[in-house]
């Protein structure tokens, strides 16, 4: 008999809950953990997955500071909000905090 035709035992189990008996189950799964989404990809995947996430995540900071300083050196929001392909109030909602960040901080 093919394995392919046979269901697997607890997708039947699972479909046979109540949605309250389900929430509980998923609740209770890895250990009280949650069910892990990402159990069903391979490591290298989801590594790589990672590595491409840290490599935005450093790209968007050196963007941030880029902004701050072109802003520092006066450029205006609206040529900054064409070069990144955003209106200037766009650019602005983005990327006015970098610049305050990137401010020099002022002694009293």
């Amino acid at each position: 008999m093919s394995t392919e035709n046979q269901a697997d035992p607890v997708v039947i189990a699972l479909t046979e809950l109540t949605g309250e008996q389900y929430a509980d189950w998923v609740e209770k799964a890895d250990g009280g953990r949650g069910p892990t989404p990402t159990a069903s990809f391979e490591r290298a995947e989801m590594q790589e997955l990672l590595a491409a996430i840290k490599e935005r995540e450093e790209a968007e900071n050196r963007l941030s500071q880029a902004v701050a300083q072109v802003r520092a050196r006066g450029a205006s929001w609206a040529v900054i909000g064409r070069a990144l392909g955003l209106s200037r109030q766009g650019a602005h909602k983005r990327y006015a905090g970098a610049q305050r960040l990137a401010a020099p901080s002022r002694a009293p």
